[in-house]
This record gives structure tokens, C-alpha cells and sequence, in this order.
């Protein structure tokens, strides 16, 4: 069946591991159909689904027991790839981007040709050279886009904090100026309690000094 067929595809889940862990995987990642391992141009939803089942069956933890926590790693590189192709505005979005890496891929690859830094006679080399420089544009686009959105992120981050911390100082503002006015009408009853309990004291005195002379 098909699952199988894309499995054969594949190849070893231990190879598959590797290619999704590998150096710089968590910017190579952020394409998915790098991810899934097929070309940007499939769009077929029944064609995706199948690569995502027979990826997620070969990187599966259950199914690699000799590398359970790679395998988990690799199994969530995975899953986030396919929420990204289930939504046709982000599929098309990604796809959008990886034709502009090519393009730039491209131009970067003649332009080091033009230079005389790669002299490149063999057709094969010729086009594994290509294909490097434009997965290379291609992971560039998307890692400056992932750059600017955590810094978006850290910047709103930064604001909610500063917020937070002001709305902390309003709020500890408001309790000291509520316990001094609190202190302060207890002192002043005090200080009432304290005159009166004077004044009887003192009108009791007087009284009694009148009573003996008379």
C-alpha cells in the first residue's frame, strides 16, 4: 500500500533520525517539507498525509527502542511539520518562500561561478553545487523570519514584564498610602481618646479642689 511504499522510500528510521537531529536541524526544520523529506511543489493532500504517517511510523519512540529520546525529538520535529501543512494558508505561505530560496539560491550559485571561486565542468557537480546553494538561500529565508518572530516575541515579552512590574509598583503604591491612612486615622482617634481621657482627668481635678473649699 501506500504507507509502505513511502516507508521503502525512506528508508532506515535511524537514517531518518539522523537527517532530522542533525547540525543546525532546528533552523533546517523550519521548513516542512524539508521535514517530510518531499519536493516544495507536492501538493496533494492525500500524497502528504501518507509521507507524514510512514515518517511518523519510522521515527516513532515505540518504534525505536535502542534511541527512545531521539526518537521522541524527532517524532515532535515531525508533528510540528504537519500542523504547518494542514493549514493551506502556511503550506502555501512555505511554499511562496522556498521558491524564493531557490531563485536566490541561484543567483547566489552564478554569481560564485562568475568570481571564479567554483570552476565546475561535470553536470553532476554541476548541479549538487546548485542544489546546495539553494537549500542554503532557502534556510536562510526561513531562519531571518523565525529571527525576527522571537524577537517580536522577546520584545512583547519585555513589554508584558514592564507592564507587570508597574502595575506591582501602582498596586504596593496603593496599599502603603491605604496602611499609612489607616495608621493615621488610628493615631489620630488615639490621640482623641488620650485629650478627652486628659480633659476629664483634669475637669475632675478641678472639682475636687472646689469641693474642699467649700
Amino acid at each position: 500500500n501506500r504507507i509502505k511504499l513511502q516507508i521503502n522510500d525512506l528508508g532506515a528510521s535511524t537514517s531518518q533520525i539522523d537527517r532530522l537531529l542533525q547540525v543546525n536541524h532546528e533552523w533546517k526544520n523550519l521548513n516542512p517539507f524539508y521535514v517530510l523529506d518531499i519536493p516544495h511543489t507536492v501538493d496533494d493532500d492525500s500524497v502528504i498525509s501518507a509521507r507524514y504517517r510512514a515518517l511518523s511510523l519510522l521515527v516513532h519512540p515505540d518504534k525505536c527502542p535502542d534511541d527512545p529520546v531521539r526518537a521522541k525529538d524527532a517524532f515532535e520535529q515531525v508533528r510540528k511539520a504537519m500542523s504547518q501543512m494542514n493549514d493551506s494558508d502556511k503550506r502555501r505561505h512555505v511554499q511562496a518562500l522556498v521558491e524564493q530560496g531557490m531563485k536566490q539560491g541561484k543567483r547566489d550559485w552564478e554569481a560564485e561561478k562568475s568570481e571564479g571561486n567554483n570552476c565546475v565542468t561535470d553536470p553532476g557537480k554541476e548541479e549538487e553545487g546548485l542544489m546546495q546553494a539553494q537549500n542554503k538561500a532557502t534556510m536562510k529565508i526561513f531562519a531571518e523570519i523565525e529571527h525576527r518572530r522571537r524577537n517580536i516575541e522577546r520584545r512583547k515579552h519585555d513589554f508584558e514584564q514592564r507592564e507587570r512590574a508597574q502595575e506591582d509598583e501602582e498596586k504596593a503604591k496603593e496599599k502603603n498610602e491605604r496602611e499609612h491612612d489607616k495608621n493615621w486615622r488610628e493615631g489620630e482617634r488615639v490621640e482623641k481618646r488620650i485629650g478627652s481621657w486628659r480633659n476629664f482627668q483634669g475637669g475632675g481635678k478641678k472639682g475636687g479642689k472646689m469641693g474642699r473649699f467649700n
